[in-house]
């Protein structure tokens, strides 16, 4: 692991223990948050000075870095040591704050970027960029909820009205909002090559055959049904409430999104594979597996890095999703 370095401190005092580590996994998943770390040190009286000093309570900073690029930095947030002379903390990134706070938010008229920035204003929180979603959400109203649900919320709506998807996340203690996009570049993950074992999965758990949009009042908006679906797995339906003024344009947009989204039926790929750190929830990479015709793109869901003894994989669970576009 000497391209990896892991340090831990406050303020201006950090100690590297890179030369103690026994694993360290770094995971991340989209529409959650945060990003962590998880980093088993060896530890032991007979280390004596050279024990880490790792304390929760104290507001520890966890800092990742490969081959000098910093990967993660977070709030140390556990600590547990047992009789196998290991011990084991964990980190979270700054979306952490989002999480563990919760308020009473009430919004009208406003995007999701606004939204996004006023929370961080509230929690003394910096945002890093911010791009403009631009889709004016009619009222958000949330009681006792948390930070990021108000937000989460926020977005989804956005998405539903627009078809864009945007994702929230932290990197060097800042907040960053960006369009989630097809990348000019991106890993080509490919089963003789890096990939170690995949498997696909088809569901229709999650699958609807009509949607109703309704306002408040009950007065209908619109609707669609997916009569060849619905012949072949039978009635299921999704109800939205919408606003009142809502235009034809966006009642289009969330019929589209439904059709593309929850309509169909659901596939999902977990890949195992040689690890490669650009590879994280909310990016996208290319899947060259013929033997389930996977030759596509593919965003990431879900991911964990680990490393261990030397070696570097990856989990991955990969996105079949139509929505990728180029910016523009």
């Amino acid at each position: 692991m000497n391209n990896l370095q892991f340090m831990v401190g406050r303020g201006s005092t950090f100690y590297d223990y890179s030369e103690l580590v026994n694993k360290i996994v770094w995971s991340g998943r989209k529409g959650a948050a945060p990003r962590s770390v998880s980093a088993t040190l060896y530890d032991s009286e007979t280390l004596g000075n050279n024990r880490p000093k790792v304390d929760c309570g104290s507001g520890q900073t966890c800092v990742l870095y490969e081959n000098g690029k910093e990967l993660f930095r977070g709030l140390l947030m556990s600590e547990s040591y047992g009789n196998n002379r290991l011990l084991t903390i964990k980190a979270y990134d700054n979306c952490i704050r989002l999480c563990n706070n919760k308020d009473s938010f009430s919004y009208k008229k406003k995007t999701a970027t606004q939204i996004v920035k006023d929370c961080a204003k509230k929690l003394g929180m910096t945002v890093g960029s911010a791009v403009d979603t631009k889709h004016k959400i009619g009222e958000l109203v949330k009681k006792a909820t948390t930070y990021w649900d108000v937000i989460q919320d926020a977005l989804a709506q956005t998405y539903r009205a627009t078809g864009k998807r945007y994702y929230l996340y932290a990197s060097g203690g800042k907040l960053y909002l960006k369009r989630r996009i097809e990348q000019t570049s991106m890993p080509i993950l490919e089963l003789s090559a890096n990939v170690q074992s995949y498997t696909r999965t088809r569901s229709i758990e999650n699958t609807r055959t009509r949607l109703k949009l309704t306002t408040s009042k009950g007065k209908s908006k619109g609707s669609t049904v997916n009569k060849d679906l619905e012949k072949k797995i039978g009635k299921f339906q999704e109800v939205e409430t919408v606003d009142e003024d809502i235009k034809k344009s966006e009642i289009n947009q969330i019929i589209k999104t439904f059709n593309e989204e929850q309509s169909v039926i659901g596939q999902s790929l977990k890949v195992t594979a040689t690890g490669d750190s650009s590879v994280i929830s909310g990016g996208c990479v290319y899947v060259y597996i013929p033997e389930i015709s996977a030759k596509r793109i593919m965003y990431v869901d879900e991911d964990t890095h680990t490393w261990e003894k030397g070696r570097h994989y990856m989990s991955l669970t990969l996105n079949y999703a139509k929505d990728i576009n180029k910016a523009g």
